[in-house]
């Protein structure tokens, strides 16, 4: 049964890898969350990725992003222990460099299920680029992880990660939604394309149509493109599906699925 016959029929992709990059578990003063409880979204979305067969996702603490309460990283470690299925990302906050860096090395010391980190300007209201996100890049520089950058918006254009990818050429960076709209999904492109380390994150970037998946793969290196759903804000499945039904070959549409994430993770999935 190939891909779109398993999508239709709602069956679990038992026989395709697949890696969701780019989830949270909390709540979110401006949006509506299912189950706010933090434990219980870790629970509800573990009998998610059941039911659709999702072979790892990557998770990152809205508490940890949002108030600065950096404690949520270790919390995110027990929901980790509770199911193998979850990796996980480290938030770091600019105003907070010692205590993120004290954490991030808290975190990575216990397991390298922790893949990374995430940050994102528009939340925390400084420019990418700014100096308090330099002992972050240093510390991802340093040690080969991945960062998950919210790149869209006044802070964070994916245009500002020029110099940040020249100079950090060992921290691989992720670009969260790719930018959103044009012309900064351009630029996203661009800067995957020139440089080795730098991924593009599709959640966001083509949420209301396939079309914008299609438009990905014609002008981008498709090695490049890894799925996410932005969960709890989004719907694994209906991200899923923009992936199933694109006009693309079936080998990319696996590619970006999973096998690329499982290329970008070796030695941790």
């Amino acid at each position: 049964m190939d891909l779109i016959e398993l999508v239709q029929k709602g069956l679990p992709f038992e026989d395709i890898f697949l890696v969701d990059m780019h989830c949270h578990l909390g709540a979110y003063n401006s949006l509506y969350i299912p189950y706010i409880e933090e434990s219980e979204q870790a629970l509800q979305y573990s009998r998610t990725m059941g039911r659709m067969g999702v072979n790892y996702s990557v998770v990152s603490m809205l508490r940890g992003l949002a108030s600065g309460e950096l404690s949520a990283n270790l919390d995110l470690y027990g929901f980790m222990q509770q199911d193998e299925k979850l990796l996980g990302w480290v938030t770091y906050i600019p105003s907070l460099i010692t205590e993120s860096l004290d954490i991030a090395e808290r975190c990575f010391t216990l397991t390298n299920r922790f893949i990374g980190f995430k940050v994102h300007p528009e939340i925390n209201r400084y420019p990418i680029f700014g100096p308090d996100y330099i002992p972050m890049w240093e510390y991802a520089h340093e040690r080969g992880l991945i960062v998950l950058a919210h790149a869209w918006g006044a802070n964070s254009e994916p245009s500002m990660f020029r110099e940040i990818a020249a100079k950090y050429s060992n921290a691989k960076i992720l670009l969260g939604h790719c930018g959103g709209r044009e012309p900064e999904i351009s630029a996203a492109i661009q800067l995957a394309n020139q440089y080795e380390q730098v991924y593009l994150d599709l959640n966001g970037a083509f949420i209301y149509s396939r079309l914008w998946l299609e438009h990905f793969v014609q002008r981008a290196d498709t090695s490049k493109l890894l799925f996410s759903s932005d969960t709890m804000f989004n719907n694994v499945f209906w991200e899923i599906g923009h992936v199933a039904f694109a006009d693309i070959p079936d080998e990319v549409k696996l590619d970006i699925l999973g096998l690329n994430a499982k290329r970008l993770l070796a030695g941790i999935v």
